[in-house]
């Protein structure tokens, strides 16, 4: 595996993890990232995926950004870029993009980056970035223990072969040789799955039709989506958008989609019925005869038991006579009591067709105070009802398992496509919500641009330059910017560097049209801290030697006098400018010093200003963004004694006007 930065270990961990090192090369090429990262650091991955593109297209990801500014900027690009995707996966991907001299790579990516702005166009408005939002890399657990129900084995033969699979992990597995073993077996748990011969009169017992998974054990196919749940019923949400809108065809999908909508849908209506009935079965049936009693209590004590001489013989000829003459007589009240119970009882509980019959075992007929229940029969019907809930989900559960247990590829796929889709639609994104246009590539090196916008800024002004000619533009490559603090001359170095950076990567650029050649090497060189000292004035120079090669590069930078002395800055800038206008590159120069560097200069330099035009009427600077070309902007000092002669008065005011007249 020829990349950097693969030693023998990471290339064994990746072998590890990928099964060979050809699968790893192609995972790496392929830019498997969530692969990778389940396997190196998020670094790493990057790194890899990086160096795995730029070597398809001969050149090096660290190439064109040849200073830490230029990398930081190019950072900073990233990171909004990164804000558009809704994904970990696309954040991740985006960080695998990086600019590049390659046309062949620009071009590729330009195209992809053309097709996600007409993809975002159609899907925006539609709700999709909620979907998008919850789609994750799928996980593997393992899967929970069924407790409830058990698989038997009538051979000691077919009882090895099961659990050689490891099916005794999953669920309860028995050798039950015997019918009496078997019948054991079905009074302690809801069903029993019976494999292999033999036959017993048990309703939990059930001969099993198939010794799959998804028949003996369906939670074990189940378990793995039912853990991806979220992400994948968003991700079938988001695909039926898709399919909608035409981006995507998904042909042949709908049987997963639906298997998938199955799953996630809960509203089972019958098996909520009977899980409620059996809950609250017990508190019915005590609440329909404690009011069952109270009314038979208040019913018997406002009758009247009249006893004839007839009745009167029949109680002392027989001992028990008394009470069977009372049931007698108040049978015809207790009925009507104990029927009144019964159609509570049925009306609260939903009851249905056979399940009535129970309640005539519950409640007993047999004339009594208190009405007397049959707690037997109220366990044997709660029993009947879980026995039936659980037959009921079990039967669903394996039909979902059962079209289920070989689409785990297809999952696995249908999230990739998503993952996809999100980094693609983030560039899309990107583009339409910065306004964002592609630059037109010429073969002559320049920079032109108009109506530009720094992305760093909440409100930019629109900003339009030119280096290298363009229609009616100077043709100078290398300028001098001068102009007031504040007025936008760092501002329009990081610009410049935001649409090279962006255009070099295939991406369009925050400008309302712009045309440049391609570079190969981007310097920007910020702003230094003060006079430096002679050892570090000689580290400066060293660093600003890289420029001195035959590369088309880009040069941008800020205040470089700020390292010497002012007049040997001015020689120091001429002579980088000279050398650099005798390569054919191009340049932009921030500096104070511009007459001086121009008067040291041995090749053309154009001296462009960002003019400040004056006071507004509370006295602030009104600036034009846009540099005029050819042309010497004034200095801050300057507009700001014009302030203050403007805003004071008497010896003051006087003494600014002074201090103006300096500068005229």
């Amino acid at each position: 595996m020829d990349l950097p930065g693969v030693g023998p270990r990471l290339r064994e961990r990746l072998r590890e993890h990928y099964g060979d090192e050809e699968k790893a090369l192609k995972a790496v090429r392929d830019g498997d990232l969530l692969g990778l990262c389940s396997t190196l650091s998020e670094r790493q991955a990057l790194q890899l995926v990086q160096y795995a593109r730029a070597l398809k297209f001969r050149v090096s990801p660290d190439e064109f950004l040849a200073t830490d500014e230029a990398v930081r900027i190019y950072s900073l690009l990233i990171s909004r870029l990164a804000g558009f995707a809704h994904t970990e996966y696309a954040r991740l991907k985006i960080g695998t993009l990086f600019p590049s001299s390659s046309q062949e790579m620009i071009e590729e990516n330009r195209l992809a980056a053309s097709h996600s702005l007409e993809v975002a166009r159609r899907m925006e408005g539609l709700g999709l970035e909620e979907q998008l939002r919850s789609i994750r890399p799928l996980r593997e657990r393992s899967s929970s223990r069924v407790r409830e129900r058990a698989v038997a084995a009538s051979s000691a033969e077919d009882f090895q072969r099961l659990k050689s699979r490891g099916l005794d992990r999953l669920i309860d597995l028995h050798l039950a040789e015997s019918p009496q073993e078997l019948l054991a077996l079905a009074r302690s748990y809801s069903v029993v799955s019976l494999v292999g011969e033999g036959m017993v009169d048990a309703e939990e017992v059930e001969r099993a039709e198939s010794l799959e998974d998804w028949y003996l054990v369906p939670e074990a196919v189940l378990g793995f989506y039912r853990e991806n749940m979220e992400t994948l019923a968003a991700a079938v949400e988001a695909a039926l958008k898709l399919r909608a809108a035409g981006v995507e065809d998904f042909e042949d999908w709908e049987d997963f989609f639906d298997l998938i909508s199955r799953l996630s849908d809960k509203s089972d209506l019958e098996a909520e019925r009977l899980s409620r009935l059996a809950a609250r079965l017990e508190r019915s049936v005590d609440q329909a005869a404690s009011a069952a009693n109270e009314e038979l209590k208040r019913r018997i004590e406002q009758s009247s038991l009249t006893l004839d001489g007839t009745d009167l013989l029949q109680v002392m000829s027989r001992g028990d006579g008394i009470r069977e003459l009372f049931e007698i007589r108040m049978k015809g009240i207790y009925q009507e009591v104990l029927k009144e119970a019964k159609e509570r009882a049925r009306e609260e509980l939903d009851l249905k067709g056979a399940e009535e019959v129970w309640l005539d075992e519950i409640f007993s007929s047999a004339v009594s105070y208190p009405l007397e229940l049959d707690r037997g029969a109220l366990r044997s019907f709660e029993q009947e009802l879980r026995s039936r809930q659980e037959e009921r989900g079990l039967k669903a559960k394996r039909e979902l398992a059962r079209g289920l247990a070989d689409e785990r590829n297809r999952a696995e796929t249908l999230v990739h496509i998503l993952m996809e889709f999100d980094y693609s639609y983030a560039l899309g994104s990107f583009t339409l919500k910065e306004g964002l246009s592609f630059p037109e590539i010429a073969s002559e090196t320049g920079l032109c641009f108009q109506g530009a916008r720094n992305l760093s800024l909440e409100q930019p002004e629109k900003v339009s330059y030119c280096l290298g000619g363009g229609p009616g533009e100077p043709p100078e490559m290398v300028a001098l910017l001068s102009g007031v603090n504040s007025g936008g001359k760092t501002t329009l170095l990081d610009l410049i560097s935001q649409i090279v950076i962006l255009a070099q990567m295939g991406l369009p650029v925050p400008a309302d049209s712009c045309r440049m050649g391609l570079f190969e090497q981007l310097y920007y060189f910020s702003k230094s801290r003060g006079t430096l000292s002679a050892g570090a004035f000689e580290t400066a120079m060293r660093k600003f030697a890289v420029v001195e090669n035959e590369k088309r590069k880009l040069v941008l930078a800020d205040e470089l006098e700020s390292i010497t002395e002012p007049g040997a800055s001015a020689r120091i800038i001429a002579c980088m400018l000279d050398e650099l206008n005798r390569r054919g590159s191009a340049a932009v120069f921030v500096s104070h010093l511009a007459e001086d560097v121009r008067r040291f200069s041995e090749t053309p330099v154009r001296v462009d200003g960002i003019e400040a035009e004056g006071l507004d009427e509370n006295n602030c600077l009104v600036v034009c963004r846009s540099p005029r070309y050819n042309y010497l902007a004034k200095s801050t000092p300057e507009l700001i004694l014009d302030r203050l002669v403007r805003t004071t008065k008497g010896q003051e005011k006087e003494f600014y006007s002074r201090l103006l007249g300096k500068f005229r």
